[in-house]
């Protein structure tokens, strides 16, 4: 077996979040007032899920702009789940956000799931 189609499965932060956004732009979901407020909130109430990893993983990429993610990750999102990354994605696209909020949720998210073992 060659290495491109699993190179081709394994993506970098922006084109995970280009390919999330490509998949699901038909759908709409409720909106999310404070995306990082939010994604913290449900971080810490289950840290140990595995919909909260990803959570961490992609609020972590947003903040650092580093990651690596599979593409079949797409499909572990619930509606209520994506509809916050598609809010971290269009609040870190307009960059109205201070960069400290950022690299603040980036922490809890990750205190949270160190505190939950992961």
């Amino acid at each position: 077996m060659s290495a491109a189609p699993a190179s081709r499965e394994l993506l970098s932060i922006t084109p995970f979040l280009e390919e999330l956004r490509r998949v699901t732009r038909l759908r709409a979901g409720a909106p999310v007032a404070d995306p990082l407020g939010a994604a913290v909130k449900k971080i810490e109430t289950n840290p140990a899920f595995t919909l909260s990893r990803l959570l961490t993983r992609v609020l972590q990429g947003l903040t650092y702009q580093r990651g690596e993610f599979r593409r079949a990750e797409i499909a572990t999102f619930d509606p209520e789940t994506l509809a916050i990354v598609m809010a971290l994605m269009t609040a870190h696209a307009a960059g109205t956000t201070a960069r400290e909020d950022w690299v603040r949720a980036a922490e809890l998210a990750n205190a949270a799931q160190l505190g939950a073992g992961g």
